[in-house]
C-alpha cells in the first residue's frame, strides 16, 4: 500500500522512476488530449497530473497508458466519427495492451518496478518523450529480469512490422528492430552488474535505441536517450563506489582506532605494572621498557597505515609482538618469584622468617593477569621492607647493646635480602651478642635479686633458651630483646636498693659508705647512654656488693637490733675481749651470722677484731 502511494520512495531508482514517470505521463497526457480534442482542459488536466503522477506513479501511469492504447486505436468511437472497429485496428489495440501495458503492469507486480512503463511510455509519448526509453532498462541494482522483461514493449514494433507485411514478409523489415532489441536486452543485462562494469551497457544501448525507433546515430533522441540511461546507471555505480571507499575507509579507521586502543591499552597495563612497585628488579624495568618500547613503535607502524593491506599486515605484526610481549613480561615475572623464593630459602636458614609467593600460571598483558603481577611485586615489596625494617631494627638494638657502627641494608630490590648473610658472617656481631649474652647469664646466675627473685628465674629462663640456639638473625634479635628486659630489671632493682640507702647508712657499718657509692654510680651507670652490655659488665664487677647490700636489706631489722642489743652488751664483750682474747657470740645471745656485724661495729669503737667461728677474738 505504500508503494501504490508513493510514501515509501527512498531508493535512487525510485527517484529516477517518479521524475521520469511524472514527465512521461505529462506527456502522454498531452498526446491524449490531442486524441481525444480535449484541449480545453489540457493545463488543469496536466496539473492534476503531474500531482497524481507524483504521489500515485503506480495507479497513474498503467492508467495514462490504458486510456491512450484505447485513444490512440478507438478515438473515432469516442469521437462520433465512427461506428466501425476494423480488424487492423482490434490488432494493433490487442499487441499495444499486451506489450504496452500487460508486460509493463507485470513488472510492476512481480517487482514493484515502473521500469515497464518506463519503456512504453517513452515510445508512446511526444515531443521528447522518446529521451526516457533507456532510464528503464538501464537502472542499477534490479533483478536483471525486470530489466529484461522492461525492454519487451520494443517487440511491439517487431511484431506490429510482421503482421502489416503479410502476407509478403520479409525479414529484412524486421531486421534492425530485431537486432535492436537484442541490443536493448544485453544492454538491460549489463546495466544490472553491482560493479562499474555495468558502465558498459552503455555500448549497446546507444545503437539499440537507434535501430529500435529507426532513429539516426547522430540523432539528438539517441544520444540524449544513451546519455541519461548512462546517468541512471552511473549514478548509483559512482555513489556506490564512493559509498565503498568511504566505507572501506570508515572501517580502515575503525580497525585501527581498534588497534591503536589495543596497543595504548598494553602501554597503560606496562605503566600500571612500573607503577606497582618502587623497588623494581633492573632486569625486569629492561624487560618492561623493551616491551614498551615495541608496542609504541608498532603503534607509530599502525598509526601511518592509510590502506587495508597495511592495516591487515600492521595487525598480524601487533599480534605478533603482543605474543613477544606476554612471553618477555610472564618469562620475567616467573624468574622473579623463583629468584625470589630462592632468596627467601636462604634467608630463613638464617632464622629470618619470610613468606614465599606460589609459581603463578601463565601471564599475559591483560588487566586481570597484570592485577596478579601487581600483587606479586606487592607482596615482595612488603615481604623486603618488612624483612629489611627487622634486619635494620636488629642492628641498631646491636648497635645499642654491644656497641659498633654497623651499615644498614638499604632496599632496592629482593637481591637485597642476601647483604642478611653477611650481618651473621661478622664475627664482631657474633662475638660480642654471645659475649653479651654469657655475662647476662652471670649476672642472673649470682646476683642475688632478692626483692625481684621471680622474675630473675624468668629472665634466667630465657637466657638459658636462647644460649642453646643455633646462631641466627633471631638468637641475634632475642639477645637484644633479654638484654633490654635485663637492663630493665637491674634498674627495677638499683631503685629498690637505692631507695634502702637511709636505713643502710644508719647501720654505722664502716663500709655501708662505700656500699651506697657503689649504688649510686651503678644507678647513674644503668640510666646512661653506654652500651647496654657495658652496663651490665658494671653490673657485674660489683656483684659481690650487690649481694651483700641485698643480704643486708633482707635482713635490716635484725641486724638494726643487733646494733641496739650491741649498745649495751659493748662494754661487757670490750672487757671479756681484751681479758680473755675471745667471746663466744651464743653467751651473748647473738647467731654466729652475724658475727661480721659485731666485728664492723667493734672496729668502729677502734676496737680491731676477728670472727672465728662462733668467736670474736682479740686481732692481735
Amino acid at each position: 500500500m505504500l508503494r501504490i502511494l508513493g510514501l515509501s520512495t527512498v531508493t535512487f531508482n525510485d527517484i529516477v522512476e517518479r521524475i521520469g514517470i511524472t514527465m512521461l505521463n505529462a506527456f502522454l497526457f498531452y498526446s491524449i488530449t490531442n486524441i481525444l480534442n480535449f484541449h480545453n482542459f489540457l493545463f488543469f488536466g496536466m496539473g492534476i497530473v503531474i500531482i497524481l503522477s507524483a504521489l500515485l506513479p503506480y495507479v497513474l501511469a498503467p492508467a495514462l497508458t490504458l486510456i491512450y492504447i484505447l485513444g490512440y486505436n478507438f478515438s473515432s468511437l469516442f469521437l462520433s466519427s465512427t461506428n466501425t472497429i476494423t480488424l487492423p485496428m482490434l490488432e494493433r489495440a490487442v499487441l499495444m495492451i499486451i506489450f504496452f501495458f500487460i508486460v509493463p503492469i507485470l513488472v510492476q507486480i512481480k517487482y514493484t518496478s515502473l521500469q515497464g512503463f518506463l519503456t512504453t511510455e517513452s515510445m508512446l509519448g511526444s515531443i521528447i518523450s522518446p529521451v526516457f526509453i533507456g532510464t528503464g532498462v538501464s537502472e542499477k541494482g534490479r533483478d536483471p529480469k525486470s530489466n529484461v522483461i522492461s525492454a519487451l514493449p520494443a517487440l511491439y514494433i517487431i511484431v506490429f512490422k510482421v503482421l502489416n507485411s503479410l502476407p509478403a514478409f520479409s525479414i529484412s523489415s524486421i531486421l534492425y528492430p530485431s537486432i535492436g532489441l537484442v541490443l536493448l536486452i544485453l544492454s538491460s543485462i549489463l546495466f544490472t552488474r553491482r560493479s562499474l562494469i555495468s558502465l558498459v551497457g552503455v555500448i549497446p544501448l546507444y545503437p539499440g535505441i537507434s535501430l529500435v525507433l529507426g532513429l539516426d546515430y547522430l540523432s539528438p533522441y539517441v544520444i540524449v536517450a544513451s546519455l541519461l540511461g548512462l546517468a541512471v546507471n552511473a549514478i548509483p555505480s559512482v555513489i556506490n563506489f564512493t559509498r565503498t571507499l568511504s566505507q572501506n575507509k570508515s572501517t580502515i579507521e575503525k580497525e585501527k582506532r581498534e588497534m591503536i586502543s589495543q596497543i595504548e591499552d598494553k602501554v597503560r597495563l606496562i605503566n600500571n605494572i612500573k607503577g606497582g612497585s618502587v623497588n623494581l628488579p633492573v632486569e625486569f624495568v629492561e624487560v618492561l621498557s623493551e616491551a614498551e618500547s615495541s608496542l609504541k613503535s608498532q603503534l607509530a607502524k599502525v598509526n601511518s597505515c592509510i590502506d587495508n593491506d597495511c592495516v591487515t599486515e600492521s595487525f598480524k605484526e601487533f599480534q605478533s609482538v603482543q605474543e613477544s610481549v606476554d612471553k618477555m613480561i610472564n618469562d620475567a615475572v616467573f624468574k622473579i618469584v623463583i629468584d625470589y623464593n630462592n632468596v627467601v630459602n636462604n634467608i630463613r636458614k638464617l632464622g629470618v622468617n619470610a613468606e614465599e609467593i606460589p609459581i603463578p600460571p601463565v601471564l599475559k598483558l591483560n588487566e586481570l593477569d597484570v592485577n596478579t603481577i601487581v600483587r606479586i611485586l606487592n607482596t615482595i615489596d612488603r615481604n623486603i621492607y618488612y624483612t629489611t625494617n627487622k634486619v635494620n631494627q636488629i642492628l641498631e638494638g646491636v648497635e645499642k647493646t654491644v656497641g659498633g657502627k654497623y651499615s644498614r641494608i638499604l632496599v632496592t630490590d629482593y637481591k637485597s635480602l642476601d647483604k642478611i648473610s653477611a650481618i651473621l658472617g661478622d664475627q664482631v656481631i657474633r662475638k660480642g651478642t654471645e659475649e653479651c649474652l654469657a655475662i647476662q647469664a652471670d649476672v642472673v646466675r649470682e646476683l642475688r635479686l632478692s626483692p625481684l627473685n621471680d622474675q630473675r628465674i624468668v629472665l634466667s629462663k630465657k637466657i638459658n633458651q636462647v644460649m642453646i640456639e643455633n646462631f641466627s638473625l633471631d638468637k641475634i634479635n632475642n639477645i637484644v630483646s633479654i638484654t633490654d628486659e635485663h637492663i630493665a630489671l637491674l634498674k627495677k632493682y638499683l631503685e629498690l636498693l637505692s631507695n634502702k640507702r637511709d636505713e643502710i647508712r644508719k647501720l654505722e657499718l664502716p663500709e655501708m659508705k662505700d656500699y651506697v657509692k657503689v649504688i649510686e654510680d651503678l644507678t647513674f651507670v644503668i640510666n646512661s647512654n653506654l652500651q647496654l652490655c657495658e652496663k651490665i659488665r658494671r653490673v657485674y664487677s660489683f656483684i659481690s656488693v650487690l649481694n651483700d647490700v641485698d643480704t643486708i636489706i633482707s635482713d635490716i631489722e635484725s641486724i638494726s637490733a643487733l646494733f641496739q642489743l650491741l649498745e649495751s652488751l659493748g662494754d661487757m664483750i670490750t672487757i671479756k675481749i681484751s681479758e680473755e682474747g675471745c667471746v663466744n657470740l651464743d653467751e651473748v645471745g647473738i647467731e654466729q651470722k652475724y658475727g661480721r656485724y659485731v666485728v664492723s661495729w667493734l672496729k668502729v669503737r677502734g676496737v680491731e677484731t676477728l670472727l672465728k667461728g662462733n668467736q670474736i677474738c682479740r686481732a692481735n
